[in-house]
Formats: structure tokens, C-alpha cells, sequence
């Protein structure tokens, strides 16, 4: 028995005669015929017989037409699956995640990219870039979001970005009012700080020390998301990353750029030695336009509200 006896086999049944068969599968009365019976002759059953000029099915060939349509059925959901497959339509993709991207810039390009891709399944697994790393390298993940390479991961890096860190501050807080905040305006501020070894922080405390600048360090935190949570809390002030400071944005909290720029980096990890994943590329894509999009808002919502007034002591 091969595809071409059940195909015609079907087609008749389907259609309803040899003739009408034929014309669907685009060949001739004599050809479905022969394969009819070659069909017969292999699996032994009599599938047809002839009333006056009718075909009709024995109680053997409409059984038999009965598992050939769930076969077909079956073959309709791989076809589909494939399709779906080819369009990135279905599928499992894992991201790993440190928690300022974790928190904030990632859920949203995950709903993004829901949107496009409705049939696969996103985990988000959140925790320190250290972990990240791991989880990356060990392709327990397929994509990672990470502010640091560990020294002993060997993923493959992209960039995600570099971005200006903002300074986060009580709304009632009197350096509100400035359009920039500087180091010397944050001179004996009770600062809360990210925790010792991570990169960020030693760009901030170079930035003061160069400018001559101490600061009361009395609080530090792990994470960016504690540090603005603090903020509002009225602990202190803090520099942040601005989408992190952003989805912590409130009528406790302003925002206001700080300068000289202290950069937080982003970086993508992809599991080594292996290809890439197509759904990991094209979420890399989602969260590429989530992240630019969401920069360039914060900057033009920036340039509206925010007016410069002179410098207050």
C-alpha cells in the first residue's frame, strides 16, 4: 500500500465516483480505477461495489475510509505544525534575565512579541547576571539579558545598549527642580548605592571621586529596582537605569538626567556552540524596538515636562 492507492481511495469517496476522482486528482478514470484495485488486492478487503451505474462503498471500505481520514487529520496537524514551525508560530523559548531588565524592559517586549507569535510558549527566568550567565552557557536558556559577562562564561555577546544613568530622587526633594543633576549637588545626600563589585558602581563612585564629591553611603542594595523602591521610601537618593527608574515613576519619585554620564550596559547571551535559535532571533528583534521605543518616549516625555531652572544650592 503507498500514498497514491489511499489518495485515491479517498478522492472516490470524497467525490462520490471514479470520474469525479480523477478530476480532482487530476489524472483519468482508468488510472483511479487501477489503483482502487491494486489497493484492494493489497490490504484484501473489497472496498466497492457496483449498483447499475452507481459505486458504491462495501461496510469494509467505509471502515477502512474511517481510519484513513484520521490518519489524514493527523497529517492535516503535522502540516500545520510545520507551517506554524516555519513561521516561528509555535515553539518554547526560555530567557534568562538580570532583574532590571527582568522587571521592566523584558515583559513588555515578551507581550510584544506575544502579539506576533501567538503560539509560543515564553519563560522568564529572572536573577543575578552571574546566573544568567550560567543558565545561558548551559543552554538551560536560549537567550540571555545580562549587564556583566562573567570571565568564565564562553556564551556568544551582543550589546543590547548603553544607556545614561538618571538620578532618582523624592519628589519633594530640593534638587527637583534642576533640569541636570551634577555630582557636587549630591555632596553629604544620604546615597543608596548598588553593592559592592558590581561594574555600575564603580563608574558611580569614580564619577564622585574625580569631582571631589562625598557622599553619606549608608544604604546599598543588589538591585536597581530596590534602590528606586528605597527612593520612594524617602531613604535617599540614587542613580538608576532610566527604564528602571521609569516603571518606578510616581508622585514620590522624580527623575532627572545626571552628568557626567555613567553608562549601564545591557548585553545579549546566546548559548555557545551551537546555532541560533530563530525565536531567540527574533525576540532579540522585539526587544530591540521595546528598548529604543521606550528610550526614545522618556526622552521626548523628558523634553516636555522637564524646564530648567537656575541651580538651587
Amino acid at each position: 500500500m503507498n500514498l497514491k492507492h489511499v489518495e485515491a481511495f479517498r478522492a472516490v469517496m470524497v467525490a462520490g465516483s471514479m470520474t469525479a476522482a480523477a478530476r480532482a486528482l487530476f489524472t483519468s478514470q482508468p488510472n483511479v480505477s487501477r489503483l482502487i484495485a491494486q489497493l484492494e488486492r493489497e490490504t484484501g478487503l473489497k472496498l466497492f461495489q457496483r449498483l447499475g451505474v452507481r459505486l458504491v462503498p462495501t461496510s469494509d471500505g467505509t471502515a477502512f475510509f474511517r481510519e484513513v481520514e484520521r490518519a489524514y487529520v493527523g497529517l492535516q496537524g503535522l502540516a500545520n505544525a510545520a507551517a506554524q514551525i516555519r513561521n516561528l508560530g509555535s515553539g518554547r523559548l526560555r530567557i534568562a534575565a538580570m532583574p532590571s531588565a527582568g522587571l521592566t524592559l523584558v515583559p513588555h517586549a515578551i507581550n510584544r512579541f506575544q502579539r506576533l507569535y501567538p503560539g509560543v510558549t515564553v519563560s522568564l527566568h529572572v536573577n543575578t547576571s552571574g546566573t544568567v550567565n550560567h543558565w545561558t552557557a548551559s543552554q538551560f536558556c536560549d537567550l540571555g539579558v545580562a549587564v556583566y559577562i562573567s570571565e568564565a562564561s564562553d556564551c556568544e555577546v551582543e550589546l543590547l545598549s548603553k544607556v545614561a544613568a538618571v538620578c532618582v530622587l523624592p519628589a519633594a526633594h530640593r534638587l527637583a527642580k534642576k533640569a541636570v543633576i551634577k555630582p557636587a549637588d549630591l555632596a553629604g545626600e544620604s546615597f543608596i548605592s548598588l553593592c559592592h563589585g558590581d561594574g555600575t558602581r564603580v563608574q558611580m563612585d569614580e564619577v564622585f571621586q574625580r569631582a571631589g564629591v562625598e557622599r553619606v553611603l549608608a544604604i546599598e542594595a543588589q538591585y536597581t529596582a530596590i534602590c528606586c523602591e528605597m527612593v520612594r521610601c524617602g531613604m535617599g537618593v540614587t542613580l538608576a537605569h532610566p527604564i528602571v527608574a521609569r516603571d518606578f515613576a510616581g508622585p514620590d519619585i522624580a527623575i532627572r538626567p545626571f552628568s557626567p554620564a555613567v553608562l549601564f550596559p545591557t548585553y545579549l547571551l546566546f548559548p555557545p556552540h551551537r546555532p541560533r535559535e530563530r525565536l531567540a532571533s527574533a525576540f532579540v528583534e522585539v526587544l530591540r524596538e521595546q528598548h529604543d521605543e521606550t528610550i526614545a518616549e522618556m526622552k521626548a516625555a523628558g523634553r516636555r515636562t522637564r524646564k530648567p531652572t537656575a541651580d538651587v544650592a
